[in-house]
């Protein structure tokens, strides 16, 4: 009885369907992981191309339209000349972010006095919406890349800091100890055992952050002004021009997807230290 239960759980583990093993679960061959997103990706072209032909009026653009203004941009170089800024301002944020998140979080994470103090102030930053926080960096900071950088910082801060507080805690304290023994000091303990095993949960929260950081350029530029493509997506709107509007959206998506797409390798990189992999 037993073994005919676990045949199906087997059949969809190699599959890829479900496991019930979190901590085991492989990632799919080279061949098969690209398959899945080319099928979904497939599917919502599909989708959007029926929305398109069955929503009334000019509410939905056509997507080989799209496609067709983001390769005229491209072309033409307005593509760059709007992307530029905006992604500068979400690197920059989102190093301003972590160079703050990662100490105060591993801080924290040792500190239950400093938690206690911190934590309600850190979830508290989370509920200042965006729109309210623009203005008054534009009265202490000015206008420009820096306060538009500021932004994607605040919104960036909290995934980045919280998963280096979740990822310091979840570590095994008898490894600690048996650093502890063996002589280890702050530093070393740091280096070479807390921050290895806290590092995939730490740059997932980075890549998060990154990805968010997106997010608070383009409100920065729709409040504070700008030269990027949330004045890009602007000048679509005034214009009532849905195609240039859902390019620029799809732009921002694909900004943000290339942003996130150069983490992993390091996600990959600590996995592999902490497994004892160095080739």
């Amino acid at each position: 009885m037993l073994r005919e239960r676990k045949q199906p759980a087997r059949v969809m583990a190699r599959a890829g369907l479900w496991s019930a093993y979190p901590a085991r679960t492989r990632p799919l061959s080279r061949t098969a992981r690209w398959l899945p997103p080319l099928i979904a990706l497939a599917v919502l072209l599909v989708g959007w191309r029926l929305a398109a032909d069955l929503a009334p009026g000019n509410v939905v653009a056509d997507p080989v339209a799209v496609g067709e203004r983001i390769l005229h941009w491209v072309g033409s170089g307005i593509a760059w000349r709007y992307l530029a800024p905006t992604v500068g301002a979400a690197v920059l944020g989102s190093a301003v972010a972590l160079v703050v998140a990662l100490p105060l979080g591993y801080a924290v994470a040792h500190s239950r006095l400093l938690a206690a103090v911190a934590e309600p102030f850190i979830a508290f930053s989370q509920t200042v919406p965006l729109v309210a926080v623009a203005p008054l960096l534009v009265m202490w900071v000015g206008y420009g890349t820096v306060p538009i950088a500021l932004l994607s910082a605040v919104i960036a801060f909290f995934p980045m800091v919280t998963t280096t507080i979740v990822g310091l805690r979840a570590l095994d304290m008898r490894v600690i100890e048996h650093a502890w023994l063996d002589g280890a000091n702050g530093w070393q303990r740091l280096r070479h055992v807390e921050a290895p095993i806290a590092a995939p949960a730490v740059l997932a929260g980075v890549r998060g952050g990154v990805v968010l950081s997106m997010t608070g350029a383009i409100v920065g530029e729709f409040v504070m002004g700008g030269q990027g493509l949330g004045t890009l997506l602007t000048i679509a709107r005034e214009a009532a021009d849905t195609t240039g509007v859902f390019a620029v959206v799809v732009l921002i998506a694909l900004a943000a997807a290339g942003l996130a797409a150069l983490l992993p390798f390091a996600e990959r990189s600590s996995a592999r230290r902490v497994e004892g992999i160095t080739s």
